[in-house]
């Protein structure tokens, strides 16, 4: 299937986004400040607002798995680091992700205003080679709908 890459948010949303997708037979890797421990998910320790960490993590992903077909950036909190990070971590994959036509989508727990804005911005820069999507406010309700736009 798939390679996905989920950042932040190591509990709560962010595992289950990781748990859902591994289901559905996708290779999942989690970047967060903290390893994960979710079954069959590879967890690679990141600090998501370091520009050089992001460029390492990416780096990864091309050696080990030559490909990147969706990333999820699920920040932890509300900030304007959440909002910058995000941009640079869909600016930074969109190598990888151009070549499956790949999807980049940002969730938040919360209606996080900055979020939509940056991700049409991103979509219009992007496109029509890489999809990216918001999904704010996010919740457990919205999986089905955010594994159907990784993977469509």
């Amino acid at each position: 299937m798939g390679v996905y890459l989920i950042t932040g948010g190591a509990k709560g949303l962010g595992a289950e986004i990781a748990r859902q997708l591994h289901g559905a037979g996708n290779s999942i890797l989690f970047a967060d400040i903290e390893r994960v421990t979710v079954p069959g998910v590879r967890s690679v320790i990141c600090d998501l607002s370091d520009e050089r960490q992001v460029a390492s993590l990416m780096f990864g992903v091309e050696a080990i798995e030559g490909r990147l077909d969706g990333l999820v950036c699920h920040p932890p909190g509300c900030t304007l680091d959440d909002f910058s990070s995000t941009g640079m971590l869909i600016n930074a994959a969109a190598g990888l992700l151009r070549q499956p036509r790949g999807a980049a989508v940002a969730v938040h727990a919360e209606d996080a205003a900055a979020l939509p804005a940056l991700t049409r911005i991103l979509a219009r820069d992007l496109g029509p080679d890489i999809r990216v999507e918001c999904f704010a406010p996010f919740g457990e309700e919205h999986l089905d709908s955010l594994q159907a736009y990784l993977m469509g």
